[in-house]
């Protein structure tokens, strides 16, 4: 399910730009149900932005691409192939560290796309599973 949001805010410093965004994006998801488990999840360079389990328990692994300007492409095209590996990577760390069976547990993989409109709105969109 994509689902896709008009929400209203200002726009921040370069420095605060990916912050501003995974906040956002923390925030709808907790409107939509889901419980933050954590955020900024790291192993080496890479990270997962949020971890998140929905309401019928299961276990979200979402990255969050925020866009200030279009010229760059839709902030979910950002997530590719090898970005993607990268990210099953640090969930199959998160779930061995977390001592969580990945056969007993059903998992997806998520993307919150944020793309600034104007100065003082937001497109959001939610691909819930971008393994499907």
């Amino acid at each position: 399910m994509n689902t896709s949001h008009k929400i209203t805010g200002g726009k921040s410093s370069n420095k605060s730009k990916g912050d501003k965004g995974e906040k956002i994006a923390a925030e709808f998801l907790q409107k939509i149900g889901y419980k933050i488990i954590r955020t900024k999840f790291r192993k080496g360079r890479n990270e997962i932005d949020i971890i998140a389990e929905s309401e019928d328990g299961i276990l979200n692994f979402i990255e969050v691409k925020t866009r200030f300007e279009s010229r760059f492409g839709k902030p979910y095209e950002a997530v590719d192939k090898k970005k993607l590996k990268k990210i099953i990577e640090v969930s199959d760390f998160f779930l061995l560290k977390s001592n969580i069976d990945r056969e007993k547990k059903f998992i997806n993989y998520g993307i919150v796309s944020i793309e600034y409109i104007e100065r003082s709105s937001i497109k959001l969109i939610f691909f819930e599973n971008i393994l499907e």
